[in-house]
């Protein structure tokens, strides 16, 4: 009966190219013949434990020609039969307790008493056996020797087989290491020609002896093409069990561990470009890449600025350990996951905020918490333990812009048309500049040539800019008040060109974007105190604007609730450009944006970017999101009520907005609405700001202020690697 095809899969199946038989004649002279070998045919005593013995008889392979070739004629072949019978009658006789394997028998080279091999290969090729005797000691023993095969061509040196690879140390050589996944198939070492080493504390069953020596020989008498073809044709007889399981084992053994064999700057270049939830994976694959991760300071580094849980500038400032980066990224994680996680309750803490319901401006910076109000105070909290620090008073107007500097520096700006810098840990105000005739709407501080400067931007239609400089004399008693720019050294010179109020101000280096409610936007060089561009093209009043300095262009937000992108790299991209030659400073006028943005149906007030994000907040209660890159867009967000939204701040990571009787935090990673009920109790969201696990707010509720903080440092309730879970199938 016919095997069943579906049994044996590979049966009937042509045979591949490399496994094909196509001349024997011609491999007949490039094989290697032996005159002696040492396939072993082998008898052992498997009723007396204590006595086994091994022994093996030779054949002589007399008749060979010139060329190696079997010339033995019939009556040689029959002589040498009839001997062989002989030899193994008195062995019997001797032995008659020691009985032949019968799973494996010698193939004569003239087939009898031999078991055909499914190979087209010539009888003469099969091998011989040599005389000797081998005793085998009881299990318990260990074998000192064990003949090995040998070959030795007739009329040359010793011939090695074709399949021969070399070993050393138990690795092929130049070969990449095994995966750490791959199975080793038998537990014992890897030797030459395919054999298991032989020593002192091997022990090995009569059957491995043989199949070890039958390999050698037969690795030795075929050639490559013989070999291969053998090989398939045992394979297409395996059942569909067996083809399994050799599957098992040919998929583990024959991956490699690509990572480990590089260099290793080739190697870290590879993990530079994995997520973090990848570079966790591959810290579990195996020893040595969890070494190379965990001992390379760059990789972390790099993933705390790719995840965006911190800037290259805090990263280039950064002289800590080598493993700080690693563990500032472990912590950054787990904060992240509590944010990210619906059921994570933050730990909450109340302040008294400002004697009006109002909180007109915030920041978070440095451990400080800064605000101002219509009240006319500044008042300072301690992020890091949650109270309040002190009050900073002298401001006859309310505050309605401030800026941070660094080393306890703020700027304020009032409606009393004054400037005022203040230092946080004296406690005091330090100097007064008095300039403007207008309350001081804006203002911005920029760095160039390493010189700080101050920008404020009015409601009289005009910039003005001061030199910042931190007086280390001051005694503390009195601020030093400078009436007029006339007599203050710190005065550098005032711009002029806007027709109505100036609203907002963005800038870096010596660049200074000012956007005003006479729909304009205008670029300045404050190192030469003058107007570079006049930005034409909004049709209602700027209230936001950002100079994204990386990408050489200006980002504005109006009342027309479109958003413009200008390029002001090459200026050509944007619309028309006409020179303005009427005024004392000839500049250039762009009517026409390079792009607007649209999809607001209302004021767009504000306007953030990140690395990934610019994000747009507009009276329509809605927040758009687009790529800073391309600004396509990325997201959209609706506060239920649809009321204006009079608060956001955002990283790659995080989207927190606020309006009136609304809360929300956004999954940017996600897109999805993670918490909507943190600060439920309030009336109104005037502000907003977050750094690492602390969110802080300004609120109103019952008609008066408070300061909101919101710890996100609590351990999560759930493991790191559930919320990782929930995060990456989310």
């Amino acid at each position: 009966m016919n095997p069943n095809p579906s049994e044996y899969p590979l049966l009937n199946i042509p045979v591949p190219y490399i496994y094909q038989l196509r001349d024997a004649r011609n491999d007949l002279n490039t094989l290697p013949m032996v005159k002696h070998d040492s396939i072993f045919l082998v008898s052992t005593n498997k009723n007396n434990d204590t006595d086994q013995q091994v022994r093996v008889k030779r054949r002589r392979l007399d008749s060979f020609d010139a060329n190696g070739l079997n010339i033995m004629r019939d009556v040689d072949s029959r002589s040498l039969e009839m001997n062989d019978r002989a030899e193994e009658n008195d062995f019997n006789e001797e032995n008659n307790n020691v009985g032949v394997d019968p799973g494996f028998k010698l193939p004569a080279t003239d087939g009898a008493n031999s078991e055909p091999l499914s190979i087209d290969t010539p009888s003469s090729l099969v091998v011989a056996a040599t005389e000797s005797t081998v005793a085998a000691h009881p299990p318990t023993s260990t074998i000192q020797s064990v003949a090995t095969a040998t070959t030795t061509a007739v009329n040359g040196p010793a011939s090695t087989s074709p399949m021969t690879v070399t070993v050393e140390n138990g690795m092929l050589e130049e070969a990449l290491p095994l995966s750490p996944t791959a199975t080793s198939g038998m537990n014992t070492p890897t030797a030459k020609h395919g054999l298991i080493p032989l020593d002192k504390t091997t022990n090995l069953s009569t059957d491995e002896l043989v199949m070890n020596n039958l390999l050698t020989n037969l690795q030795t008498q075929l050639t490559p093409i013989q070999y291969k073809n053998l090989i398939f044709k045992i394979l297409s007889n395996l059942n569909r069990t067996a083809l399994s399981d050799l599957n098992s084992v040919l998929n583990g053994n024959l991956k490699r561990d690509i990572v480990s064999s590089l260099p290793i700057e080739i190697a870290l270049k590879i993990f530079q470009h994995l997520s973090y939830d990848d570079i966790f994976n591959c810290q579990s694959v195996c020893s040595n890449w969890n070494a190379i991760i965990n001992t390379t300071p760059l990789l972390w580094k790099n993933l705390l600025i790719s995840e965006s849980f911190v800037s290259a500038q805090e990263v280039a400032n950064n002289n800590n350990k080598s493993s700080f980066f690693k563990e500032k990224f472990i912590e950054s994680l787990r904060i992240l996951q509590n944010w990210y996680n619906p059921s994570f309750k933050p730990e909450r803490t109340t302040l008294t905020g400002h004697a009006t319901s109002v909180v007109t401006c915030l920041q978070f910076e440095d451990d400080y918490v800064i605000t101002g109000a219509d009240d006319r105070q500044l008042r300072i909290y301690d992020a890091r333990s949650k109270k309040f620090l002190k009050e900073l008073s002298g401001h006859e107007g309310g505050v309605w812009a401030l800026k941070y500097d660094a080393d306890g520096i703020i700027v304020s700006g009032s409606t009393d048309r004054s400037v005022r810098i203040w230092d946080i840990k004296r406690g005091c105000c330090t100097h007064v500049f008095k300039g403007h005739t207008s309350t001081v709407r804006c203002l911005e501080i920029v760095t160039y040539k390493n010189m700080k400067y101050i920008v404020t931007g009015s409601r009289d239609n005009t910039l003005h800019v001061w030199k910042l400089i931190k007086e280390e004399k001051f005694d503390g008693e009195l601020p030093m008040v400078y009436n007029t720019p006339e007599e203050n050294p710190y005065f550098v010179g005032v711009l002029r060109g806007h027709m109505a109020s100036v609203r907002t101000i963005s800038g870096h280096g010596n660049i200074v974007i000012s956007g005003s409610y006479d729909n304009n936007l205008m670029v300045w060089d404050i190192a030469q105190m003058k107007c570079l561009y006049v930005l034409i093209g909004h049709t209602d009043r700027i209230y936001s604007t950002i100079y994204d300095h990386k990408r050489q262009r200006c980002i504005s937000a109006s009342m027309d609730s479109t958003i413009k992108v200008w390029d002001l790299d090459n200026i050509w991209n944007n619309g028309n450009c006409t020179i303005i030659t009427n005024s004392a400073t000839p500049c250039t006028k762009i009517t026409g944006s390079m792009l607007t943005l649209q999809g607001h149906t209302a004021l767009v007030g504000l306007l953030r970017l990140s690395d990934k994000y610019l994000v747009s907040a507009a009276a329509d209660g809605s927040l758009r999101g687009w790529d800073s890159n391309d600004y396509s867009r990325k997201f959209s967000y609706h506060h239920n009520n649809l009321s204006a939204i009079t608060t956001f701040y955002m990283n790659d990571n995080i989207l927190v907005s606020g309006s009136e009787g609304q809360f929300n935090v956004y999954n940017l990673r996600t897109g999805k609405l993670v918490h909507s009920d943190l600060l439920r109790d309030a009336d109104q969201i005037w502000s907003v700001d977050f750094k690492g696990s602390l969110l802080v707010a300004a609120v109103e509720k019952d008609g008066e202020s408070f300061i909101e903080m919101l710890d996100f440092s609590i351990p999560s309730p759930k493991p790191i690697s559930e919320v990782e879970d929930e995060t990456t199938s989310n």
